[in-house]
């Protein structure tokens, strides 16, 4: 049976307009996609996150690296520091350095640009202050632990550093490695760049809050349960041994102790964890120097200096850099006249 010229007029329309809307539906979607793909790369400043790798006895550090995430620089270094770039040892019998050791609270993650960094402001200010080239070394990843610092600095050495700076905060004294699989298994720790951004903002950030699996905390951020004291042992003793290394290379010890933000509420008395390495360090003859009382009395005066329960925005990294720059200075104002280097400091935990 023929069809009549009606009826394939009609069909010849029909066929016209779905091959338009076809066309139309995947010029529709690639200009979504282009503009999704646009504002997760250059609005949200994802596509780019700093990468790690995985280390038999740190269990990971940051690959070395010039990054670009949320808005912010991220360098990291030929030895995994979030800091400029540095010598094994010494080219300039002038310069002076300083390592500073810890966790997420000094690493400031991706949310701090590097100018911001407690280190960065130190390196500049003393670098002013004693008119001689100064290096600050920012050696951290988020949730290390005493164990995880040590075995960095075992594996590569203090870089002819004249002070060591160690950053604890009370969980610390319980923060000991697991070793289990880490990098490209927690979505916050990959060892490759994502081909898109966007694909970055569904599999990291969208996909975990529709299923419920988000990146868990950093340890800091919850409450520990019920420290094993094997761990507690490990990471009182790698502290210990971190001050030694330090003072057999001649270097002055500072250890700094930050304060989480329900620990400096009136009343709330010093965390297990604070007290037990204030002791660790004490036996090393090192008295604790405390970044809390700036942090509270900051807060005291209505600002924020915490991005969250424990770490520091970029208000918090200045109070770091400013209650250890005098400390820094004299130490390295010491040092240029070879003097002998004191490696204790009176500070006291304020009454709240």
């Amino acid at each position: 049976m023929s069809t009549s010229a009606s009826e394939q007029k009609r069909i010849g329309i029909f066929g016209k307009l779905r091959r338009h809307w076809v066309r139309w539906s995947i010029a529709t979607f690639v200009a979504i996609f282009i503009a999704a793909e646009l504002f997760s790369r250059f609005y949200l400043g994802l596509g780019d996150p700093p990468l790690s790798m995985t280390d038999a006895k740190m269990e990971y550090l940051f690959k070395p690296g010039d990054y670009h995430r949320f808005g912010n620089h991220i360098f990291f270094n030929q030895y995994s520091m979030r800091s400029g770039p540095v010598t094994e040892h010494k080219t300039d019998p002038a310069e002076l350095r300083v390592l500073m050791v810890g966790d997420s609270v000094i690493n400031g993650g991706s949310l701090t640009d590097d100018s911001q960094l407690a280190t960065s402001i130190l390196q500049e200010r003393l670098h002013a202050a004693l008119h001689r080239p100064v290096f600050v070394g920012n050696i951290s990843a988020g949730s290390w632990g005493p164990p995880n610092e040590l075995a960095y600095l075992e594996k590569f050495g203090l870089f002819d550093a004249d002070a060591l700076v160690i950053v604890v905060s009370s969980h610390d004294y319980a923060d000991a490695p697991d070793f289990k699989p880490v990098v490209d298994v927690n979505p916050a720790y990959p060892s490759h760049r994502p081909v898109l951004a966007v694909q970055e903002l569904v599999m990291r950030y969208l996909l975990p809050r529709i299923l419920h699996t988000q990146d868990p905390p950093d340890p800091g951020t919850v409450a520990l349960k019920t420290p094993d004291k094997k761990d507690i042992e490990w990471c009182l003793e790698s502290l210990r041994q971190m001050i030694r290394l330090a003072r057999e290379h001649g270097m002055a010890v500072i250890v700094a102790q930050h304060w989480q933000r329900n620990e400096i509420e009136p009343g709330v008395p010093a965390a297990t964890g604070q007290i037990a390495q204030a002791d660790a360090a004490r036996d090393e003859h090192v008295e604790p120097v405390e970044l809390g009382p700036a942090f509270k009395q900051d807060v005291d005066a209505g600002h924020n200096p915490y991005r969250d329960v424990i770490h520091p925005n970029a208000e918090g990294q200045k109070l770091i850099a400013d209650t250890l720059y005098p400390i820094l200075l004299e130490q390295l104002s010491n040092r240029t006249k070879n003097t002998t280097v004191p490696t204790t400091f009176a500070a006291t935990r304020p009454a709240n």
